[in-house]
């Protein structure tokens, strides 16, 4: 077995440890080993063809994967512990949430971890798009 399959199998046991409510072919799409593609002319998503993708490729992918879905529970939880969000505006919800700072450096950098944000702190879509430009 090649070090990159064992990469790839420690990481796959690690997430189904984290999460063993998932079965095997859920962490497989979960950590985008496995992927969906658009398919436009049908109007629906068919399984990719990952036969020629590097076991590189594949690490990258779980790892990309795994920061998503951490990125997404840091909000989450931050989120769920502050009461009466909606009364406040988006940057007193970041500030509350302590996630100004991380919001700041994503607007630049990544738009989509900027947008989880402001999705989660319940600001509207003009907003999130007149906030993003």
């Amino acid at each position: 077995m090649k070090k990159e399959h064992t990469i790839i199998l420690d990481l796959i046991k690690a997430f189904l440890e984290e999460n063993p409510n998932q079965r095997f072919g859920q962490a497989l799409f979960n950590l985008s080993i496995n992927q969906f593609k658009e398919v436009p002319d049908l109007n629906q998503s068919t399984l990719r063809d990952i036969y020629n993708d590097k076991d590189e490729e594949i690490i990258e992918r779980i790892n990309a994967r795994q920061s998503w879905l951490s990125f997404q529970k840091k909000v989450t939880e931050r989120v769920r512990k502050i009461h009466g969000l909606e009364g406040m505006t988006a940057n007193e919800r970041m500030a509350a949430t302590g996630l100004l700072t991380d919001f700041e450096e994503l607007k630049a950098k990544d738009k989509k971890y900027a947008r989880f944000i402001l999705e989660s702190l319940k600001v509207d879509e003009q907003s999130i798009q007149k906030i993003l430009k």
